[in-house]
C-alpha cells in the first residue's frame, strides 16, 4: 500500500508539474504583437514597424534581454498581458527577427 500511494504521489506531482508548463505560442504572439505594437513602432521607424528588430544598432541579444524588452514595451503602451502572453510574444519576435538560440 505505501508503495502504491508513493507512485500516485510522484505520479501526481510531475502530473502538476507538466501541466504548469506550457510552451509559447508564437501564433497568438504575432496576434498580440500586431494588435499592440506596430502602430508604435511604426511611428518610431518611420512607417517600417520591423526595422525595429532588424536595425544593426539593436540592444536586444539575448532571450532575457528580448523578455525585458517586451515585458518594458508592453507596460509603456499598458497592456495587460500576463505573463504567458509575455512568453508568446518573444516566442513570436524570437522565431521571426532575432534568431536567438
Amino acid at each position: 500500500m505505501k508503495t502504491l500511494t508513493r507512485t500516485l504521489l510522484i505520479s501526481s506531482f510531475f502530473l502538476a508539474l507538466s501541466q504548469g508548463v506550457q510552451a509559447a505560442n508564437p501564433a497568438h504572439g504575432k496576434d498580440l504583437h500586431d494588435a499592440n505594437c506596430l502602430s508604435c513602432h511604426s511611428s518610431l521607424m518611420g512607417g517600417n514597424p520591423n526595422v525595429i528588430y532588424t536595425r544593426s544598432d539593436r540592444r536586444v541579444n539575448t532571450i532575457d534581454g528580448l523578455r525585458k524588452q517586451v515585458t518594458r514595451c508592453k507596460t509603456t503602451v499598458g497592456v495587460p498581458w500576463p505573463e504567458d502572453q509575455i512568453e508568446d510574444v518573444v516566442e513570436y519576435l524570437n522565431q521571426n527577427f532575432y534568431k536567438i538560440k
